[in-house]
């Protein structure tokens, strides 16, 4: 071990930095949102299904996708559907045999079909649907079964359009709403079974745990989220989301980019699209259902105390893509109509959305009606994604004065592209500095541990009191480097280091850089849409992966004011002391091959004990693994730490490939 290092705190010295530096950004890849965070189990539920033709990077509309019957027919309709967009099933059966139609549910899109339904004996479950008689006559059962047909739920009965939760007037539809248990543990097949004669039309199947996050909760009626997964997004303590994206706000194709008004209202008024991921699928099947939409975003973000940031299209569809596929005809032309009517009036409604008066805005009453009379928080809204070049500076300058002249108190952030080398970002940079200083930037880092380790120092020379940096998408997956994402070479302890060591830069410089979020955030085991995750789940469990603990650490141990401090640290050795009313935080991450001592002096308590978490493992891939069944393995887990203060110093052991975080109460 090496000889004692000593620091001493500054408190003279202190500084005041951000208070939502670390938060969470969410887009929905490796289906992230369907077939995650979205509670309902069912694929392609309102039978709206639109996809990705890999062939002619065009959507390609296939509603009956992820459906199989078998004992009769089934055909997509679209003449009276409960929207004037949507489309619905059609089954019609025969009296000699009962006809059979399966969900597998979501499975990650790899070829094939597979169980996918996680069913707990004893748990309770609901079915719902909207359904039409027309003329069928019979018997309409419900069950989820195992791959062997084993049942996993009991069998319940339900009589399609009549016995009814909800109507829409004039169409016939009506929506009925069952109870089921679990009977048996695994993963399942849902099925409905027709023992009858005659045609019925079903849409908006549903199929969900009843212990789904906040239930009961009566502005949680439409969308609704998988708990655990929730509950893991919480116990960071994010203080702001970034949403929905990503890429796909600006979508491959036009048409495709994310528009927010598709995504409110009640389930069956939103439009679907496709998932610009689909790019990444044998058979392009990633479509976006919406059940998930702005409001359930908004309501996440109420519920876990986190700032929103809403990112909306800049009339630019993907420039990397644009390259990549040769594509054209990619832009709403500035000077067109088009851009007023859909470019910026959608960043206007947007506010009325989240803040307006429901009594006189059209979008606020939407907000009302769907069960949050009460303004949402926004105080900032994101211009575009990875987007680049003189374009798009003329863009943002025209969406940045209409919204401060509806809004002055929202600011903007701004894109820098998606490379991380300050040359490429120099621009950008220079001109928000001198037309809009009080604004953020958006810069995206994905690098080599290596190059995130040596950039611990990047934001040290950035000019203060002048637009702030947002690193609004950070991992080091070694992408800019060269290196192949795997799933094996992904998420390990060297990623969490070089990734820690950065951080302790971004903290140390907390006045310049104001928010900062890793991506991406959700990953469906076996989806590969993106290697490199911060959460892994399958349909039962959910894995957080080492650089998961290293930002829960960075989030729950943290204060708004800096403290620096004298000496010098040892090399490879990285270390930031932040405090807030009550304690102290100090954050240490050595990188090297040897464990260092580490004295500080000029804590102020005289007596105290501190507690903290560590993060340590010697082998560079150490990394915690999940498979679509089974149990996760661990191999890297926060471990406890104390520490004693006596007369304002305590000591530290910085082990080797190690990172640590204590708080010292005062």
């Amino acid at each position: 071990m090496k000889k004692v290092q000593n620091i001493t705190l500054q408190n003279d010295r202190a500084y005041a930095i951000s208070d939502h530096l670390y938060g969470i950004f969410l887009e929905d890849i490796g289906f992230a949102v369907d077939g995650g965070l979205n509670a309902n189990l069912i694929h392609n539920y309102s039978f709206d299904g639109v996809y990705l033709d890999l062939k002619t990077n065009k959507p390609l509309l296939d509603p009956l996708r992820y459906w199989h019957l078998s004992g009769g027919t089934i055909k997509s309709m679209e003449e009276g559907g409960l929207a004037g967009h949507s489309r619905y099933a059609r089954i019609t059966v025969s009296a000699d045999k009962t006809a059979v139609l399966r969900n597998y549910g979501y499975h990650g899109g790899q070829k094939g079909e597979r169980p996918a339904m996680n069913i707990v004996a004893g748990a309770s479950y609901t079915f719902a649907c909207w359904s039409r008689r027309n003329d069928f006559a019979g018997n309409v059962t419900v069950r989820i079964v195992d791959g062997e047909g084993r049942a996993l739920t009991d069998t319940v009965s339900f009589e399609p359009g009549d016995e009814t939760d909800n109507t829409v007037d004039g169409t016939g539809w009506k929506r009925k709403s069952i109870g089921l248990s679990g009977t048996a543990d695994g993963y399942g097949i849902f099925e409905i079974l027709f023992a009858g004669k005659g045609a019925l039309d079903l849409d908006c199947l549903e199929f969900r745990n009843d212990d789904y996050w906040q239930a009961g909760d009566p502005k949680w009626r439409h969308g609704k989220m998988r708990k655990d997964l929730v509950e893991t997004l919480r116990d960071m303590k994010p203080a702001f989301m970034r949403f929905p994206g990503g890429c796909i706000v600006e979508g491959m194709t036009k048409g495709n980019e994310y528009n927010w008004k598709d995504t409110v209202g009640e389930l069956w008024e939103r439009k679907s699209n496709y998932n610009l991921w689909s790019e990444k699928l044998p058979d392009g099947g990633y479509n976006q259902s919406y059940q998930i939409g702005f409001y359930e975003y908004f309501c996440l973000c109420e519920d876990l105390g986190m700032k929103p940031l809403p990112t909306l299209s800049a009339g630019l569809n993907c420039q990397i893509r644009e390259m990549q596929y040769k594509l054209k005809d990619l832009h709403v032309p500035i000077d067109s109509p088009e851009f007023k009517t859909y470019i910026i009036d959608n960043y206007l409604d947007l506010i009325d959305f989240a803040k307006g008066d429901p009594e006189k805005s059209e979008w606020a009453a939407v907000r009302a009606r769907m069960g949050h009379p009460e303004p949402f928080v926004l105080d900032m809204i994101g211009i575009g994604n990875e987007n680049y070049g003189k374009d798009y500076r003329k863009r943002f300058a025209a969406i940045r004065e209409a919204i401060a002249k509806k809004d002055p108190s929202i600011r903007c952030v701004c894109s820098a592209g998606f490379l991380p080398q300050k040359i490429a970002i120099r621009g950008i940079w220079n001109y928000m500095r001198k037309k809009y200083p009080k604004d953020i930037v958006d810069e995206h880092s994905y690098h080599s541990p290596e190059w995130f380790e040596k950039q611990t120092h990047r934001y040290d020379k950035y000019p203060r009191g002048t637009a702030s940096v947002y690193v609004g998408e950070y991992s080091a997956n070694g992408m800019a480097a060269g290196k192949k994402m795997t799933v094996e070479n992904s998420n390990c302890m060297d990623s969490a280091l070089g990734e820690a060591a950065f951080m302790i830069g971004m903290e140390r410089n907390g006045d310049v850089v104001e928010m900062s979020s890793f991506a991406p955030l959700l990953n469906l085991v076996d989806s590969e849409n993106w290697f490199s995750n911060l959460i892994d789940f399958n349909p039962k469990m959910v894995c957080p992966s080492v650089n998961y603990y290293n930002q829960k650490l960075f989030c729950n141990y943290y204060g708004a004011t800096a403290i620096p401090f004298s000496g010098k640290l040892p090399s490879r050795c990285y270390v930031s002391v932040t405090r807030d009313d009550s304690k102290v935080y100090l954050k240490a991450v050595n990188t090297g091959n040897e464990a260092v001592k580490l004295n500080v002096s000029g804590i102020p308590a005289k007596e105290s004990e501190g507690c903290g978490e560590m993060l340590k493992n010697d082998a560079p891939e150490a990394k915690n693994r999940l498979q679509f069944t089974g149990e996760a393995k661990n191999e890297v887990l926060p471990q406890q730490i104390c520490c004693h203060v006596s007369e304002g110093e305590m000591e530290l052991t910085l082990h080797s490939h190690s990172i640590l975080a204590v708080a010292i109460t005062i």
